[in-house]
Formats: structure tokens, sequence, C-alpha cells
């Protein structure tokens, strides 16, 4: 894709669950493409969840507290979190600590 900054290139990684599996892979991914790639172009992991997987799967916060590591970090990451409600048994407000 052509952008006024030159080309935008996109990259979908699979999940293969609802278990939000793929979140500690596209961080892999990116970080790995950010030192192949030595600063010449700028990767940006950008991740889409269900706020009910978001909230209940453990991989979730896993990712989160490896971020500041200094061999995974990426430097950030986008997460798009979708109000669903399909994943929920419980009223939302019932549903937080």
């Amino acid at each position: 894709m052509e952008t006024n900054s030159g080309k935008l290139r996109l990259y979908l990684s699979p999940n293969p669950s609802h278990l939000e599996a793929v979140n500690p892979v596209l961080q892999g991914v990116s970080r790995h493409r950010q030192e192949v790639l030595g600063g010449e172009e700028q990767v940006v992991p950008i991740l889409l969840h269900g706020d009910a997987a978001f909230i209940g799967q453990g991989v979730v916060t896993e990712t989160l507290n490896l971020s500041q590591l200094q061999d995974y970090k990426t430097g950030g990451t986008i997460h798009v979190i979708t109000n669903n409600q399909m994943g929920f048994t419980t009223d939302p407000e019932d549903s937080r600590s």
C-alpha cells in the first residue's frame, strides 16, 4: 500500500482460536523484523481482541508483563479491543475487579 510517507506493508498472523495464542507470537515476529531491518523501517504490532478474551486469558497478561524485558520489547503495541460481549456469562459491571 502506498502512503504519503512511502510504502506500508501489512502482515497478518492468524490466531488459531479465541485463546489469544497469537499475542506472544506476534510480539516475537515484530521483534525479529525490527532486528532484521535494523531501524530502516518502523514495525508496529497491532493486536485485535474481543473484550472477553482480553480480560479472561492469562496469555494477555503474560504478554503485557513480558513487554518490558530487554530482549522481548518492541517499543509498543497497539491493542484494539472490541466490546462484543459474546464471551461473558455475567453482566459487564460484575466482570471486573
